[in-house]
């Protein structure tokens, strides 16, 4: 029908140009006009019928055709494929963009594993990218349990000539085990993770899900963090990522200090790999990090301190954290203690970025070196503590903008506030810590963590206490 109104078109058109050249030259024949309106008009009702002339122009899709790259039957390997080459390239305004409208594709399908895949790598770039958050954060909450993904396979069929009795309507099996993670004293059992057992979720994130577990061999406590490999790889990156996070595990496992959160065990079951380690009481430093709820400029001095002092032991160990921030450091306010937590999650999390040197923490906590590619050290953490250290005393980040590529520009070239002018009752050795610890070049910071910590521990005994 479509060819038919092309050709029917085409010839009333010829016919039309030939009337009216004859009629130019002798005043015409009219029968040739005829002829070109009825094939004219024989065209349009053609074309029309083929249901519209947008739909069939070369270039334009027809209206019911999925977007490009993500044909029915071929959806996953066109979205691995689409991923893992949006992963590889540097982050900008098109690549957040095109991250954008993969992710909405996928969710518009139902595709919802994926979707999330693709949304917490975007949220790790840009946690404030339209609305990225409310969309991770309604797939997160609709996403099973532990339990529930334990039990997702399908039963075996009954053996030949095996009678299946018939059964009243009960609790659905993984509701039950849902509320049993939960807490649900009525559900029964809880579940495990090895030999832990999973008493109830305590805090949920981009990386994954932290559960308070027990350790039923010992009976002792543990806080266990899940992270669902086979969700967050492709088949070709999966055993990579999880090799890596073993590693990963392992080497940050043998870190013994006490302001590094200890890790006591990793292990691997269902798809799921876990980390259980020490169950910490108090709050994350992100909880002090609002105008309204800082604390005594001391007190936060003498705790950044003793993190720069903890990173100066992991980075002799070579380790390197690479996401510090107020999230990551946990205080007890009632045992006056600190630890660091996620000790090399945002590399073991994030395979396939290390592989082009990008490894992706919170971006505006991180280094310029770390932001454009180039190798990380020890130096990047220190960067990263003094954007900690400026917020908790200011209440805001030193570098912000609107979007990642103005926040890229901003921690790359652009001088951070000076701290006197938000907090002029402050002496001024912290506003040089802070400076040095904020330099463009790894080589103008601090050498090591001990060093800037040696330089807290100087600058805490010039302010006055709250007491005095």
């Amino acid at each position: 029908m479509r060819k038919f109104g092309l050709i029917a078109m085409a010839l009333g058109a010829v016919f039309v140009a030939i009337d009216l050249t004859l009629r130019a030259l002798s005043n015409g024949l009219g029968w040739v006009w005829v002829f070109g309106v009825l094939f004219l008009s024989a065209g349009a009702v053609a074309l029309l019928r083929s249901r519209t002339v947008a739909d069939r122009i070369p270039g334009y899709p027809p209206r019911d055709a999925p977007p490009p790259g993500l044909e029915t039957g071929r959806l996953l390997d066109n979205f691995e494929q689409r991923f893992a080459d949006l992963k590889k390239r540097q982050p900008s305004a098109a690549i957040l963009n095109e991250l954008y409208a993969l992710g909405t594709q996928l969710e518009q399908r139902d595709r919802r594993v994926q979707a999330t895949a693709v949304y917490r790598h975007l949220a790790r770039i840009d946690g404030g990218f339209r609305d990225v958050a409310a969309r991770l954060k309604k797939l997160i909450d609709a996403e099973p349990t532990v339990a529930q993904l334990r039990d997702a396979r399908p039963a075996p069929p009954p053996a030949a000539g095996t009678v299946v009795p018939r059964t009243e309507p009960a609790r659905p099996a993984a509701a039950a085990q849902s509320a049993a993670v939960a807490g649900d004293g009525a559900a029964g059992a809880v579940q495990n993770l090895g030999r832990y057992k999973l008493e109830r979720e305590i805090g949920r994130g981009a990386m994954g899900t932290v559960y308070l577990g027990r350790d039923s061999a010992i009976n002792r406590l543990v806080a266990i963090k899940a992270i669902p490999l086979a969700r967050e790889f492709s088949d070709t990156e999966l055993a990579e990522a999880r090799a890596r996070f073993f590693r990963e595990a392992e080497t940050a496992g043998r870190l013994n200090h006490p302001n590094i959160v200890t890790i006591y065990d990793v292990g691997e079951q269902d798809g799921l790999a876990y980390i259980a380690m020490e169950y910490l009481k108090g709050k994350h430093l992100s909880d002090f990090a609002a105008a309204n709820t800082l604390l005594e400029p001391r007190k936060v001095i003498e705790l950044i301190a003793r993190t720069a002092d903890a990173l100066g032991f992991a980075h002799k160990q070579n380790v390197v954290h690479r996401d510090i921030k107020p999230a990551n450091l946990m205080y007890d306010a009632a045992g006056d203690t600190l630890k660091i937590t996620d000790f090399g999650i945002a590399r073991l999390t994030d395979a396939g970025s290390t592989r082009t040197g990008i490894v992706l923490g919170t971006p505006s906590f991180m280094s310029p070196e770390q932001l454009e590619g180039r190798i990380v050290t020890g130096h990047s953490d220190l960067f990263s503590l003094g954007v900690t250290l400026f917020q908790l005393l200011t209440g805001q980040l030193p570098f912000r903008a609107d979007t990642m590529t103005g926040l890229m520009q901003q921690i790359a070239e652009v001088p951070h506030p000076p701290l006197k002018a938000i907090r002029p009752d402050l002496p001024d050795c912290v506003q040089h810590v802070i400076d040095r610890a904020l330099a463009k070049s790894p080589d103008a910071r601090f050498e090591t963590g001990a060093q800037m910590a040696a330089a807290l521990d100087d600058c805490r005994a010039r302010i006055p206490s709250a007491a005095a």
